[in-house]
């Protein structure tokens, strides 16, 4: 049976509002899912993998890519 999970990654930069997303992928000590804080004004789905399992970086603000930033 899967873990439960119990750890919260941390993906901020800025003093902005946080919202929190859910990766699915399983870690290396069997948890099943773990949430992590996030907070990119462009989030548009809660439940995505982090970037620590393959998921992509949040867009930061003022650093936007299509801004050649």
């Amino acid at each position: 049976m899967p873990k439960e999970a119990t750890v919260t990654r941390i993906y901020t930069v800025s003093g902005r509002p946080v919202h929190v997303h859910t990766c699915d992928v399983p870690d290396e000590t069997g948890v099943s899912s773990h949430l992590w804080n996030c907070d990119s004004p462009y989030c548009e789905t809660m439940k995505v993998p982090c970037p620590e399992h393959g998921g992509p970086e949040p867009i930061v603000l003022g650093r936007e890519p299509w801004r050649g930033r």
